[in-house]
């Protein structure tokens, strides 16, 4: 993936304030080295700077570190990628018999056939195994049987398998002290959007949760990027192979493994996006040459000004317009 050489922080400035991006934090990585980082505006509506501490709502960047902990479990033996789940101790979520066909492998690239988001018991939208929808409940589901098999919760498995080893200082569940770090998030008219002050358990996602807990910024995310790349995130080479392989046809311009989105312009890129109320992030990485890019935003108002820098850094590429197209479409 080539990357222009920007003066990264004068092209963040440049974008948030064009696209009216109160504060993000951007990183590129090449050769496997995070070569430049920058943060830019503010974190709060009393103007705090931001810095490149700060985190942000990772979103759905959450489910690429969950699926490379679920392949991990795959080569020690603890997880069957292919063997339905409820066989394997998953909860019973449906009253449709189709809730005993699912497996991790369809859970990890979106072919479940569950929605995004609704309330139990799970109706299913198709066959499990047989097209694309975008699924947190699938991840989700997958996280209880993981915990279920490991006797534990996921911000303790998160922290023995990632975080304490690759001194990532972070959690997948909101503390006091991710609360101290954190930006607000802010809405397409600017005013404040979402301001954390506890764990968020009020809706269907509750957290902790594989689909969009994970606190990051955007060094935290190119560190756990730079872990791929470097050492397979620890996987086999069997399992790292399987995750960067189209498992499923998400649509015209793009594939799904598992756990990252492939272009089908470009089968050696995987990424992925967040978007949740305030935040809206981006990363992509490439599994040829080491080279990488994550943007983590503040506001509603950030898809737009990722995809600007991306297409200055990048200059736009063909693939980016297939990604735009599939991200309107997605959620």
């Amino acid at each position: 993936m080539k990357i222009k050489n920007f003066d990264l922080k004068i092209l963040a400035e440049e974008k948030s304030r064009e696209y009216e991006v109160p504060g993000l934090t951007a990183a590129v990585i090449r050769d496997g080295r995070i070569t430049e980082s920058c943060a830019v505006g503010v974190r709060d509506d009393a103007g705090t700077p931001m810095t490149e501490d700060t985190l942000f709502e990772a979103a759905s960047l959450t489910k690429s570190l969950f699926a490379v902990l679920a392949m991990r479990l795959v080569d020690r033996g603890i997880l069957d990628l292919d063997a339905p789940m409820t066989e394997q101790g998953a909860p019973v979520w449906s009253d449709d018999p189709r809730i005993h066909e699912i497996t991790p492998r369809q859970a990890l690239c979106h072919a479940t056939g569950l929605p995004n988001w609704e309330a139990q018991p799970l109706p299913f939208f198709f066959d499990p195994g047989t097209s694309y929808s975008y699924s947190g409940e699938g991840y989700y589901l997958l996280q209880h049987l993981i915990e279920e098999k490991l006797g534990k919760g996921l911000p303790e498995i998160c922290r023995e398998e990632f975080f304490r080893p690759w001194q990532m200082d972070t959690e997948v569940i909101w503390t006091p002290a991710i609360g101290e770090r954190m930006s607000v998030g802010f809405a397409v008219d600017g005013s404040v959007r979402k301001r954390r002050t506890s764990v968020d358990n009020k809706d269907l996602s509750p957290e902790p949760n594989a689909a969009w807990s994970l606190y990051a910024n955007a060094v935290l995310y190119a560190r756990f990027l730079r872990h791929m790349m470097k050492e397979r995130g620890g996987l086999s080479a069997q399992a790292f192979d399987e995750m960067k392989k189209i498992q499923n046809d998400a649509g015209e311009g793009v594939g799904w493994g598992l756990g990252w989105g492939i272009p089908k312009r470009a089968p050696e890129l995987l990424w992925h996006w967040g978007d949740n109320r305030g935040f809206k992030n981006f990363s992509v990485w490439d599994t040829s040459d080491n080279s990488g890019v994550t943007i983590f935003t503040n506001s509603d108002r950030g898809m737009a000004c990722y995809f600007a820098i991306l297409g200055e850094l990048l200059k736009e590429p063909a693939w980016i317009g297939d990604i735009k197209a599939f991200i309107d479409r997605a959620e």
